[in-house]
């Protein structure tokens, strides 16, 4: 990625850097309309950021932590129950370093290294990212970078995450044991070195260890754990495969609760008819009746243990990158039921 200065904007521009700084700074009067049309196309061409911590030369640090998280641009990611738990503790441990935060949704890495140089920001804190857009981060940043539930084989990476595959795994054998064989998966695109994916490779080496194979009409791929019209639309269709599917792994216990309205509207009840276990064991999966069975992580001790890595980092700066991966654990509720008790039914 190039990136492009003022004084590049005012060469190309044919004006003095002066004149490009008044377009920025809205001080039209000051400019004519030919040259401020120009700077304005030329600024859009380039997707120039102007660096807004160079107006505040005064200040040597911004006290300034970026915390970073995926979205699409429709989306309110907060609210789902992991992003929103896990922010809340990262602000307040930041905080009580003495620090700001500064939040920002974004859709890829470009955004990040946008959102990244605007601001003289000390570091940052990311959550869910890709291996190929760790990469790119990596290659232009100088500040300390954490991530969260991230996976990468770049060197010097710090991440604290979970043993999604495990996580998988525990989610498959739990429903084998119920006498299950018929089993779906439920959650966002597999995309690259992801979280989900190896959730789904965890699970499908569980299936297959018990010569199990998922059938590809029973993998079901939410685009948004926060579209709850979507959701329910997509458990109508699974109550339709009724006879094909006897339970469901979901990779989130925020898109439960609209499965389950899916299917009672085709008159498939969980359990008595339709098993599901989530993940995360979030707030959400004691309130949903019936309350569900899941795979459970430590939402806040991943969050501490980043803010902790970062501080780290940024009071020694020699210290060596860490990559920690947290356990999870099954919590068994009531939406799992024995097939036994389903045929019986």
């Amino acid at each position: 990625m190039i990136v492009v200065t003022l004084k590049d904007i005012a060469r190309e521009a044919g004006v003095s850097v002066m004149t490009v700084s008044n377009v920025i700074n809205g001080k039209f009067s000051r400019v004519s309309e030919e040259n401020a049309k120009r700077i304005l196309k030329i600024i859009e061409e380039h997707n120039y950021v102007p660096n807004l911590s160079a107006r505040s030369l005064a200040k040597s640090t911004s006290k300034i932590i970026s915390i970073i998280l995926r979205g699409e641009p429709d989306e309110n990611t907060l609210r789902n129950p992991h992003h929103a738990t896990l922010l809340g503790i990262v602000i307040q441990k930041v905080q009580d370093q003495g620090y700001y935060t500064m939040v920002n949704k974004v859709e890829s890495h470009e955004d990040v290294l946008r959102s990244l140089r605007t601001w003289n920001v000390e570091g940052a804190i990311l959550l869910g990212m890709f291996d190929d857009e760790i990469e790119n981060i990596y290659s232009i940043n100088d500040v300390p970078l954490v991530f969260i539930d991230s996976y990468s084989d770049a060197r010097q990476l710090s991440n604290v995450g979970i043993d999604d595959d495990k996580g998988g795994q525990l989610a498959a054998r739990y429903l084998i044991e119920k006498g299950h064989r018929k089993i779906a998966f439920v959650g966002p695109p597999l995309r690259g070195n992801g979280v989900v994916k190896h959730r789904f490779d965890g699970f499908c080496s569980e299936l297959k260890n018990n010569g199990i194979a998922l059938n590809p009409r029973h993998h079901f791929v939410v685009k948004s754990d926060v579209q709850p019209e979507a959701i329910i639309q997509m458990g109508e269709r699974m109550a339709c495969l009724h006879d094909e599917i006897t339970a469901a792994f979901v990779t989130s216990d925020q898109i439960v609760p609209y499965l389950i309205r899916g299917l009672a509207k085709n008159d498939i009840f969980v359990p008595k008819d339709f098993s599901i276990i989530g993940f995360d064991n979030s707030t959400i999966s004691t309130l949903v009746i019936p309350q569900l069975t899941t795979i459970a992580q430590d939402i806040d001790k991943k969050a501490e243990l980043a803010v902790e890595i970062l501080f780290r980092q940024l009071n020694s700066p020699d210290s060596p990158a860490e990559s920690l991966v947290l356990d999870v654990e099954l919590v068994e509720r009531e939406s799992v039921a024995a097939m036994r008790a389903c045929s019986d039914s």
